[in-house]
């Protein structure tokens, strides 16, 4: 009697396993939406708007995850100074549920470093429950671009909420 050895036999289930696994995200004909991912404006305002929305509102994860490199990473900085980092998946575990009230991250003001492939953006935003309302806080995002394959990805942002400390004046609108 003749022994398969295991990989002829479990090869193909194991590489259809593999190929479903490392498919692209969902939906990948509707996403990434080409106005978003075409120029740096497009993907900074597909980054606010997939987030924002209101009451009933379902975060668009799909669209979320296709401006975002693979293993992209998100550091949170909080009141205290404590760092949370982790992923873009780690971080859609928060809002797979509609908003029960309206939210709205709003960008204030952008200020643009960019050297051929490479874009590094400081975004002050406004959180609001109504896209005209009153700010309840602002803060300010780091995020950090690439262009690769005819189209601009997010490798990671940062985000710090204002506090006693003031935003600086170079990361707000002229107007202020």
């Amino acid at each position: 009697m003749q022994i398969k050895p295991l990989t002829r036999t479990f090869l193909p289930p194991i590489a259809v396993l593999a190929a479903i696994a490392f498919s692209p995200i969902s939906n990948a004909e509707e996403y990434p939406l080409e106005d978003d991912v075409s120029s740096i404006d497009g993907i900074i305002n597909a980054y606010y708007s997939v987030v924002s929305g209101p009451a009933g509102y379902e975060y668009q994860a799909d669209r979320d995850r296709s401006l975002h490199a693979p293993h992209a990473m998100i550091t949170r900085v909080t009141d205290d100074g404590e760092l949370r980092r982790h992923t873009v998946a780690i971080e859609q575990e928060s809002l797979t549920e509609p908003y029960p009230d309206g939210f709205y991250e709003e960008e204030i003001n952008r200020v643009v470093h960019e050297y051929r492939d490479l874009a590094h953006v400081w975004s002050t935003f406004e959180l609001r429950r109504t896209p005209d309302g009153p700010a309840f806080t602002r803060g300010i995002s780091d995020i950090a671009l690439y262009f690769y394959n005819d189209r601009w990805w997010i490798s990671s942002w940062s985000t710090q909420y204002e506090n006693d400390i003031a935003l600086p004046d170079k990361y707000l609108p002229d107007s202020e």
